[in-house]
């Protein structure tokens, strides 16, 4: 059920949606986590746990080849003028590292992680990428000048705008906390309760 939602909601997300950096609804956002959260619970709670099935793998290996890194490259080689740059952004940033995200959450699942750690796995590489960790790093390790403010659309919807370089700064180490926060959870002992089930140990 939760691989069929998640499955919907990318599809949704991906016809029905602008395809762009900036977020025109607050609820565009929240349609693209719901998919991503469902797909999270599909993977954290996939009922056949076997390192015999590691070449499920092969399937997103595919897709990023096959797909997504073709589109990513093409920008950089093909389209240097970036006349398709809210293309290039849902190709990287809503495809490739959500994906990423997601096949290393599998990887740990199929050997045999618990659900509650797999999922941790998923909330800790979405919140870190929504941290403006990227935003700040990429004024960082780019040969370009500090701007005065950083204007991300994932920050200002939480900032109600752009905010300065120090701002976003201290805006990431502020999720530092979360992302402890989210490890330290007994998140497999919670879903043995809710499960009836003896809690898994990995």
């Amino acid at each position: 059920m939760a691989l069929l939602a998640g499955t919907l909601g990318f599809a949704f997300a991906w016809l029905a949606t602008p395809h762009g950096r900036e977020i025109g609804a607050a609820w565009e956002l929240g349609v693209k986590l719901l998919a991503f959260a469902f797909l999270c619970c599909a993977i954290a709670f996939f009922p056949w746990v076997s390192e015999r099935l590691h070449w499920l793998l092969c399937v997103p290996f595919v897709f990023f080849t096959a797909y997504v890194i073709p589109r990513v490259s093409y920008f950089y080689y093909g389209d240097v003028g970036r006349v398709e740059g809210d293309s290039f952004y849902t190709h990287l940033y809503l495809l490739l590292y959500p994906g990423l995200v997601l096949t290393v959450a599998a990887a740990y699942r199929i050997g045999g992680g618990s659900p509650g750690r797999c999922l941790k796995i998923a909330i800790s590489g979405i919140v870190i990428v929504f941290s403006g960790l990227l935003d700040v790093m990429w004024q960082v390790v780019n040969p370009v000048d500090i701007p005065e403010l950083i204007d991300a659309p994932h920050i200002n919807v939480i900032t109600g705008g752009p905010i300065s370089f120090a701002g976003a700064v201290l805006f990431t180490l502020a999720h530092v906390p979360i992302v402890v926060g989210i490890n330290l959870l007994p998140l497999d002992r919670w879903i043995a309760r809710l499960l009836g089930s003896p809690a898994v140990r990995h």
